[in-house]
């Protein structure tokens, strides 16, 4: 049997690992500058905006004016959801994900720091200092959502007493905070000796930990939209039916942020893996199918269409199809990069 020499065998591996990290490094460095950078951008200027909408509102608040914040939130819900699935980076550092939207909600918990924060008076606790230092529920977009869609918000913003200016001032410390925390992501993402310049010249160990967690977060989402965002407000069975569980549900956003994510799916997969390749041309005829299904569902709450007999199937065969995306994914994206999944953070377990 032929045996190759000890050296020749070593210099192999050697040339293997360098090959891999120069794989692992083209394929970082092209989703960061190709896709992540360019949606923190998108998302830091929505979340600007949205902070201007809150000051201007706050300093002439007027019923009719309440719809310019519910657009503002809407496009920078937008903007997060179709970056929210990658923890890879700095998002992932001093609580900041959970600052920029703390859902699924377990036990109430927004409601109950929203509530404690509207009961309290004037605005010391609001600075730019010491809102950080209040629960990570009450910061983000989940917060933000129960000011601007609970029933009659506008009147609760605009009547001018002093718990409507409460609740402006807290409104307006959220958008601050979130404008800050996005601002933040995206310059330690670009600046010079920062991540980008990190994966630049990053070494194997590095290059490796960065392919895994991307492919991790990638096969995640799909966890995340069969697990959270479909299964928990859809149960079992009819009856069991959640419409309250479903994401976003207040905005009428629980199907939008799916299609957005599915979206930012297929852009970052041909990042990560050839479209015309048989695997590729199969994840990607996955994702056009679950797009098209959710697509067609509007924008009705998941959690009723679920309750409902007459369209629950609907909302079934997208859960299949979801399923069976994650499935593929799964195969696909970590043999492209020569990785193995680990656990994500959000997939519940």
């Amino acid at each position: 049997m032929f045996r190759l020499p000890v050296v020749a065998f070593m210099a192999l591996v050697v040339f293997t690992g360098v090959a891999k990290a120069d794989a692992n490094r083209e394929t970082l460095v092209k989703v960061s500058r190709d896709f992540i950078i360019p949606r923190y951008e998108t998302l830091a200027k929505a979340m600007t905006a949205q902070q201007l909408a809150w000051e201007t509102f706050c300093a002439a608040p007027k019923t009719e004016a309440a719809s310019s914040l519910q657009d503002a939130y809407q496009k920078a819900a937008d903007a997060w959801a179709g970056i929210e699935f990658v923890l890879y980076g700095p998002i992932s550092t001093d609580f900041r994900f959970e600052r920029m939207a703390h859902w699924p909600e377990r036990q109430n918990t927004v409601n109950r720091a929203l509530g404690n924060l509207l009961s309290r008076t004037g605005e010391d606790d609001l600075t730019p200092e010491r809102f950080p230092q209040t629960s990570a529920a009450v910061q983000g977009l989940t917060a933000l959502e129960r000011l601007l869609f609970e029933k009659d918000a506008a009147k609760a913003l605009t009547d001018g007493s002093d718990a409507a200016k409460r609740r402006c001032a807290v409104g307006r410390a959220i958008a601050r905070g979130l404008s800050v925390t996005s601002a933040k992501v995206l310059d330690e993402w670009r600046r010079p000796g920062g991540m980008l310049a990190t994966l630049e010249s990053g070494d194997t160990a590095l290059l490796d930990d960065g392919a895994t967690r991307l492919a991790t977060d990638y096969v995640g989402l799909f966890d995340i939209i069969d697990d959270q965002k479909l299964g928990a407000p859809m149960g079992k069975k009819p009856d069991d039916a959640k419409p309250l569980l479903a994401e976003g549900w207040r905005s009428q956003r629980s199907l939008r942020a799916i299609l957005i994510n599915l979206d930012a799916a297929e852009a970052m997969g041909k990042l990560l893996v050839d479209p015309n390749s048989d695997e590729g041309s199969s994840l990607f005829y996955a994702l056009r199918t679950a797009r098209a299904m959710t697509q067609g569902l509007g924008q009705a709450n998941i959690g009723t269409l679920s309750a409902d007999p007459k369209t629950r199937g609907r909302i079934v065969l997208l859960r299949d199809a979801v399923h069976s995306l994650r499935e593929i994914a799964g195969n696909t994206i970590p043999t492209a990069l020569g990785v193995t999944i680990g656990f994500n953070s959000r997939d519940g377990d």
